[in-house]
């Protein structure tokens, strides 16, 4: 093979690579992650029981006030006021993702109790 040809490989599979990881990066933007945590948020926000008796039946268990009290303190501690939900992230650091369905529905519950 010719250099010439070696580079077009590369640049072929390179393209074909950063398409594939723009298509799985699409994928997850649409997928739902039940964890502990996300229960923990949303209940702290406020967000309706019935809404939480989903998720805690999707999730497999119901997290204890408990537990959810120590999410609601590391949020407190490194939120900013005015934390718009970048990429989902309820709180600066978080791996956890709110979907936008989510995101809007804290908004919409932090919107009346202003």
């Amino acid at each position: 093979m010719t250099n010439t040809l070696r580079v077009l490989s590369n640049f072929m599979v390179s393209g074909l690579l950063l398409f594939c990881i723009n298509l799985q990066a699409e994928d997850f933007d649409d997928e739902v992650v039940y964890s502990t945590e996300g229960y923990c948020l949303l209940a702290n926000e406020g967000v309706a029981s019935d809404y939480l008796s989903a998720y805690a039946k999707k999730l497999g268990v119901t997290p204890s006030k408990k537990v959810c009290r120590s999410f609601q303190e590391i949020v407190q501690e490194s939120r900013p006021a005015n934390w718009d939900y970048p990429q989902g992230r309820p709180y600066p650091g978080s791996v956890v993702r709110l979907t936008s369905a989510q995101v809007q529905l804290v908004k919409a519950i932090n919107k009346t109790n202003e």
